[in-house]
């Protein structure tokens, strides 16, 4: 009814000579908050981007009952219907993740377990590397020795040998 006498008035105060009627032309925006989650309104002003709690673009048909998310920037539905399918996804989602860290955890004990035998066998190539080092120095005091010895013989041989 109150369009009926807007119209009227515009109707009205349009001019009848021979200039050309402007077309009034309205544009559908939507209201959306946590109090009115889904309102349809209609002005004549054009507004080319969201600004709360107007959104430009209309939510998807399908949704039964839209909001729009102002912090996603996308309509979501908030029917009870589409809660407990939400909730359902949501569940599917968590025993994936559950999965996914199960799996992860498994991977990690696997690596702790390289990791330990990887130390082990280190230490072991530690010990192995000191007693050769330990076996080297004993033989070569032992090299030694021997040349000393073996040195004292041939010069203590030589003088008696040139002696008589």
């Amino acid at each position: 009814m109150t369009e009926e006498i807007i119209n009227a008035n515009v109707t009205a105060t349009q001019p009848t000579t021979t200039e050309t009627a402007k077309e009034i032309t309205m544009k559908t925006y939507y209201w959306s908050n946590d109090n009115v989650p889904f309102r349809v309104i209609r002005t004549t002003d054009e507004i080319k981007e969201d600004q709360y709690p107007i959104v430009v673009t209309a939510p998807d048909p399908s949704l039964k009952a839209p909001k729009y998310d102002w912090m996603k920037k996308k309509w979501i539905e908030t029917s009870e219907e589409s809660l407990g399918q939400r909730l359902t996804s949501v569940v599917e989602k968590l025993e994936d993740a559950q999965k996914s860290i199960s799996v992860l955890q498994e991977a990690h004990q696997d690596t702790l377990k390289n990791n330990e035998t990887t130390d082990t066998a280190m230490e072991q190539l530690q010990t192995t590397v000191q007693m050769s080092t330990r076996m080297m120095a004993t033989l070569s005091t032992t090299v030694s020795a021997l040349i000393k010895a073996y040195q004292t013989k041939n010069t203590t041989g030589t003088n008696q040998g040139g002696a008589q």
